[in-house]
């Protein structure tokens, strides 16, 4: 390994309550990777890395990494660590705003037998079809009723939760999710037979033009039925005015499925199965505008379900651990909706073989997004990956985690940071200079390798995203449904056992 690539900068004795980590205590804590190997024996983030070699943490471990924009997270790390994931054999899914990770590695990938999928929200009609509607009712009639209404609850909070961060008053919002679970289970009782259980007809449910149907349907059924349960609380409990407001905040909810009706037809169909993820190969690119915020809950809803349905899979292995790691590479991950439950997520991935990689530009950026839950996330993490930034408590806070020494000044003996603030701003981005905290290792400083200094992953091939031709789907007649049932005694129309 070329000495004048990869070395400590700033090296020291113990002279203190701390010191920098040595390169061979580094190189003792990771596995080495010849780059220039078909295949590797695990894969993960490169700690120290000239380009030829690497020395990678293969462990159940996640890791943050922050940097202001500009600083290059994409080329020295996301980049290169996919790749690396590819000669290992490990799936993974990446946010990809620019979608420069899917023309940088996706050749890469689909040499090595990856099947590659690709979610485009922002060439609608390039990539695959994801239907989030699919699985929860597939499993809500295969036996697997808990999984179902997790999945259902976790779209039900997706989708509402823009609402609930934008009122004073979270009285209607709460009712409108409750509103909207009814209506998916309404889809999976009696939109079946249309073939008609998807987003489209889940919109439809949820506009004003529904709610005298929707109101003879809650009367119609039995009060020990869930559906019922759940529209009567809310369409029959409530005086005029109030279920209004209720239904004008679950309009917001979908809108968007409304305005966008190529989107919403591209919701309506799959094109891969999630299950699949852990058991095969499978390179998953997300791509999404970063100029605009409107499909970003959309990347929250498919992470979180991705997440759920791979720990349902993980449960059912005999080592309660998926059979082939995945890992999740979420680039500008405080730019997408809040992911419910993260703390949860990031705590119980590692021992079902899934990791987490989060690029974040600053601490505040993470706190603005997760409030408290910021830091369970950040104490789960461990490698933290510093390349700049001028935020303060940023900046601060690696300071304070590389720890003090002991120093002799005007005054004599006191403690001093062993690295500065002043000195943290000052790394070299041309060099990729970065500080890294690995596990239980001392503080480290080295230069790591651009996408461009690896050889091996030079010669990538750029393979175009495929045009898909999207079906138009059925859409649930609510209308024609109830009269069918108009003079149906109570708890006629359908049955929802529990």
């Amino acid at each position: 390994m070329s000495s004048n690539q990869i070395k400590n900068t700033r090296y020291k004795s113990n002279t203190g309550q701390t010191r920098w980590a040595s390169v061979e205590e580094m190189q003792r804590s990771a596995t080495k990777v010849d780059l220039s190997a078909p295949v590797y024996p695990t894969g993960g983030i490169p700690v120290m890395s000239d380009g030829h070699t690497a020395y990678l943490d293969g462990r159940d471990t996640h890791t943050l990494i922050f940097g202001a924009t500009g600083s290059k997270k994409t080329r020295l790390f996301c980049m290169p660590t996919i790749n690396m994931f590819i000669r290992a054999g490990e799936s993974f899914v990446v946010t990809d705003p620019k979608a420069e990770l899917y023309v940088r590695t996706a050749g890469f990938a689909k040499d090595h037998g990856y099947k590659v999928v690709v979610l485009n929200f922002r060439d609608i009609g390039y990539g695959d079809m994801w239907d989030p509607l699919a699985l929860p009712y597939e499993y809500y009639y295969s036996g697997r009723r808990d999984e179902a209404n997790n999945l259902v609850n976790d779209l039900a909070a997706t989708l509402s939760a823009p609402q609930k961060e934008n009122s004073s008053d979270l009285l209607y919002p709460m009712m409108a999710e409750g509103l909207l679970t009814a209506n998916m289970y309404l889809l999976f009782e009696a939109a079946a037979a249309e073939n008609a259980v998807n987003l489209r007809s889940l919109t439809a449910l949820c506009s004003q033009s529904s709610l005298e149907s929707l109101k003879t349907l809650s009367g119609k059924m039995n009060n020990q039925n869930t559906i019922g349960m759940l529209f009567k609380g809310t369409l029959l409990g409530e005086n005029e005015k109030t279920v209004s407001s209720i239904m004008t905040v679950l309009y917001g909810m979908v809108n968007i499925f409304n305005m966008n009706k190529r989107l919403t037809d591209m919701l309506c169909s799959n094109t891969f199965d999630i299950r699949m993820f852990g058991h095969e190969k499978t390179a998953v690119y997300i791509i999404v505008p970063d100029e605009k915020t409107t499909c970003h809950f959309l990347v929250t809803m498919f992470i979180k379900q991705v997440y759920e349905i791979l720990i349902g899979e993980a449960q059912r292995q005999a080592k309660l651990a998926l059979p082939i790691r995945v890992n999740f590479v979420l680039d500008e991950f405080c730019n997408i909706p809040k992911i419910p439950d993260m703390p949860s997520m990031i705590s119980a991935a590692r021992s079902r073989n899934m990791r987490f990689y989060l690029v974040a530009q600053s601490i505040h950026q993470l706190k603005g997004r997760y409030g408290e839950d910021a830091d369970t996330i950040k104490g789960n993490c461990d490698n933290w990956i510093f390349l700049t930034s001028r935020e303060r408590d940023l900046l601060n806070e690696i300071s304070f985690l590389c720890g003090e020494i002991d120093a002799w000044g005007p005054g004599g003996a006191e403690k001093r940071k062993l690295i500065s603030v002043t000195e943290l701003q000052r790394f070299n981005k041309e060099k990729g200079e970065c500080l890294i905290l690995h596990g239980r290792q001392y503080p480290f400083i080295t230069y790591m390798a651009d996408i461009d200094e690896y050889p091996d992953f030079a010669n990538y091939q750029v393979i175009p995203i495929p045009p898909i031709e999207i079906p138009h789907p059925n859409t649930f007649d609510v209308v024609k449904f109830t009269t069918k049932f108009a003079f149906a005694p109570e708890g006629v129309p359908f049955s929802n056992p529990d």
